[in-house]
């Protein structure tokens, strides 16, 4: 827990230098495939991030949602914010808040999320996604039918 608190009072002390400017959030909106994770791999996971004013909403295929708000820090795109998994979601995760943060690197997104355990250590999770659906959301269009004439 000290590790945590440490590492938060240096991300507090580096941003507040860096002097924070409110982003528009633009640039996270949208769907993201993922592509890593140190969760475990998912060909089918992804996010979806909407614009609601100053906020924006993520909602995870995997059963999670948070809000967040979007910052800018220097040349560096940021989203902080906080969210549940679902409490219908098996496992060590089901019904837990966790604290999560979106980093825009080029084209890819990165994410890191804190979730909190009622006892013990945080469990924490890192992802890295870029624009677009898994493959297997990408069906391909039916051939149209031609109609006979009987």
């Amino acid at each position: 827990m000290k590790f945590f608190r440490e590492i938060g009072s240096v991300c507090l002390l580096f941003f507040s230098l860096a002097g924070a400017v409110r982003a528009d959030g633009s640039a996270f909106a949208g769907q993201w495939r993922q592509l890593t994770s140190t969760a475990g791999r998912c060909d089918q996971c992804y996010i979806g991030i909407v614009k609601h004013g100053d906020l924006l909403t993520v909602t995870s295929n995997t059963g999670w949602q948070a809000v967040v708000n979007a910052e800018d820090f220097s040349d560096l795109e940021l989203a902080a914010g906080a969210g549940q998994w679902k409490s219908t979601v098996s496992g060590v995760y089901g019904g837990k808040h966790f604290g999560i943060q979106f980093v825009r690197r080029g084209r890819q997104l990165q994410m890191f999320m804190v979730v909190s355990q009622a006892a013990g250590r945080p469990l924490s999770i890192r992802a890295t996604f870029e624009r677009g659906l898994p493959a297997m959301n990408r069906r391909p269009q039916p051939a149209p039918i031609e109609m006979q004439r009987i």
